[in-house]
């Protein structure tokens, strides 16, 4: 989960190690203000992230409330909470796709929130061609996501697992460090395939 929490902690560790504050209504981002959140609708939820200002979305949205908030950048973090609320009750009153119709052609950062079944089944992530299955043992089956890069257009797959442990331990010790493991009383020490010569807390040592 550190993964979809750096900003916020990476933000924490350089403010005083403070606990960010987040809003009470429709919250989406701890250090972000009005209107960015996550909105209900009619028929789903609304994402809305930056805007031009908040002026220009009221009218877009037609909301009536808002005027004392125009033109004051700070109030979009020192009241959110009560211009996340006006703008909730409005949203909540059209369906998802009358508001895209609305917000979209403006260039207002916006998106239908999707559950797992509905993204699954969208057209943009069949476009990207995401899933891939991962064999071992030629019987299991995992499917995963694949990696998010393209190299001339073409998207990286492989069926190949992640290889178990000390799967080629045998073979990086002899190509790499036979100098460092020699042959004991006429017999070859070295360790095979397969052979450990030691563990510690669960992980493979390699001799001294």
């Amino acid at each position: 989960m550190i993964d979809f929490q750096f900003e916020v902690l990476t933000t924490h560790l350089n403010d005083g190690r403070r606990l960010p504050e987040r809003s009470a209504v429709n919250g989406a981002h701890a250090y972000l203000g009005a209107p960015y959140g996550v909105y209900r609708t009619a028929d789903g939820y609304l994402a809305l992230a930056m805007t031009p200002e908040l002026e220009r979305l009221s009218k877009l949205l037609r909301i009536e409330g808002l005027e004392t908030f125009y033109g004051d950048n700070p109030a979009m973090m020192r009241d959110r909470d009560a211009i996340k609320a006006i703008i909730a009750e409005a949203v909540v009153k059209r369906t998802t796709a009358d508001w895209l119709a609305v917000l979209q052609p403006a260039d207002v950062w916006c998106s239908e929130v999707l559950d797992w079944p509905q993204m699954l089944g969208s057209e943009a992530y069949r476009a990207l061609d995401f899933e891939q299955v991962i064999r071992r043992n030629g019987s299991t089956e995992l499917t995963a996501l694949r990696g998010p890069i393209r190299l001339d257009g073409q998207v990286l797959k492989s069926a190949r697992a992640a290889p178990v442990l000390g799967a080629d331990r045998a073979a990086i010790i002899n190509d790499l460090l036979s100098d460092l493991v020699p042959a004991e009383s006429g017999n070859d020490k070295k360790p095979h395939q397969g052979e450990q010569t030691g563990t510690f807390k669960g992980r493979t040592k390699c001799p001294d």
